[in-house]
């Protein structure tokens, strides 16, 4: 199959326990997210390590595969699913991406494959005044050709993009994760990405204006 986006997700989030399986508006943030992938055309795939996922999972047909209970991250825990037989390029979507669109998700699918000469992608959007001072928004740095140099928590002056949870890799890149060297920047700051820069993967971004934040807490469910 190759129409796949790969949705990490763990049960006990320190911020939010249990978050993927609130409910919002009478389905659970998980499957919210689950029906925005089947809506474009493609199948979400649960990757966790914890049975209360999985049996969600069984209970609503979605595609899932058991992973390590723990991981570092959920770029960690695709990839220890990832084999030969997977797609050429990989997408990863979080859980908790709760505004994300279908519109935005299949407009990013589209940037890739058309920036395809690329090995890692990741959608961002812009900051707003409020995002300076939360350090559960991870603000980043663009260079000229729209890569990714640099992360950070705090705001810094020209850290005007956020991370949104979606991503696309080359197949190859996830296939060597486990060879790649730890990042002492990825344990401190808690930044995924740093594992790719400070492997020098270079990150191309595409900005779509507007996206609200990710859950973290019970505030963020408007």
């Amino acid at each position: 199959m190759k129409n796949l986006i790969f949705i990490p997700a763990r049960f006990k989030s320190k911020r939010f326990p249990g978050k993927l399986l609130k409910k919002f508006k009478g389905n659970t943030m998980l499957e919210i997210i689950a029906e925005k992938v089947l809506k474009i055309n493609f199948n979400p795939v649960i990757v966790s390590g914890d049975k209360e996922i999985i049996i969600h999972a069984n209970m609503k047909n979605y595609l899932n595969i058991k992973s390590k209970k723990k991981h570092i991250s959920g770029m960690s825990r695709v990839s220890e699913v990832i084999n030969s037989k997977s797609p050429k390029i990989v997408f990863i979507l979080f859980g908790d991406e709760l505004y994300l669109t279908e519109k935005q998700i299949y407009k990013f699918i589209k940037y890739v494959k058309k920036n395809s000469n690329n090995n890692c992608w990741h959608l961002l959007t812009n900051i707003k005044k409020e995002d300076k001072k939360d350090k559960n928004v991870v603000k980043c740095k663009l260079n000229q050709k729209k890569e990714i140099i640099d992360f950070c928590r705090p705001y810094k002056k020209k850290y005007d993009y956020k991370c949104v949870g979606l991503f696309a890799f080359k197949k190859e890149v996830l296939l060597n994760y486990n060879k790649f060297k730890t990042s002492k920047r990825e344990l401190k700051m808690k930044v995924e990405q740093f594992k790719l820069l400070d492997n020098k993967i270079k990150i191309k971004s595409l900005v779509i204006k507007n996206i609200l934040n990710s859950i973290n807490s019970v505030k963020d469910l408007r």
